[in-house]
């Protein structure tokens, strides 16, 4: 009887033991399944962080489209919008074409200004010409001096100098009528267009 005993209890001990050696995993499992782990908790980490950042980036979408929508929500209507206020608006000349007139005035001044100096400085050049040929003209007649009845020698040749002299001043007295009637004209061109003398008698 204790022969069985003993057997029976070696074997429920061995049975034991095997039992026990069929559930320890060996080294190389535990490795494998440690690194099983760590890998499939990367995964879930990344996951998590891409989730996170999708929720952030539809997040941001949410509120980007929410803003235009409060603001529309929010908006105050202002008296130009009353369709009283935009009738009176309408009636009045715009503030536009109001600012474009002073401007439009002021190139037309400033065109004037121009035409004006123009004609003063060509008025000018014309009258410092006439004041030149007449002092030509005077300047020779003064010079003329034809040879008495006591003249001894050369007197015909001093006297054709002297007739040459008296047609040069007739020559220039005809040039002097012709750029005083030019000068006149510039005047009176000047005058018309509504300068005042200080710009067509300078």
């Amino acid at each position: 009887m204790r022969k069985i005993l003993f057997f029976l209890a070696a074997s429920v001990l061995l049975s034991a033991v095997v039992y026990a050696q069929d559930d320890t995993p060996s080294l190389g499992d535990v490795a494998r399944q440690t690194r099983q782990q760590k890998q499939q908790k990367d995964k879930n980490v990344a996951s998590k962080a891409a989730s996170a950042k999708d929720s952030q980036t539809a997040n941001a979408k949410d509120a980007a489209v929410a803003k235009p929508a409060q603001g529309a929500t929010n908006h105050v209507i202002t008296n130009e919008e009353l369709p009283a206020h935009s009738a009176a608006l309408a009636a009045t000349p715009k503030s536009s074409n109001t600012s474009t007139e002073p401007q439009a005035n002021e190139t037309a001044g400033e065109k004037r200004d121009g035409a004006a100096a123009q004609w003063k400085s060509q008025i000018q050049s014309q009258k410092d010409a006439v004041g030149s040929l007449q002092q030509q003209i005077a300047s020779v007649s003064e010079s003329i001096h034809y040879a008495g009845g006591n003249c001894v020698q050369n007197c015909a040749q001093w006297n054709e100098r002297q007739q040459q002299k008296q047609q040069e001043v007739d020559t220039m007295k005809a040039q002097l009528e012709e750029q005083q009637k030019k000068l006149e004209d510039m005047q009176e061109s000047a005058r018309r267009q509504g300068f005042g003398s200080q710009v067509y008698d300078p």
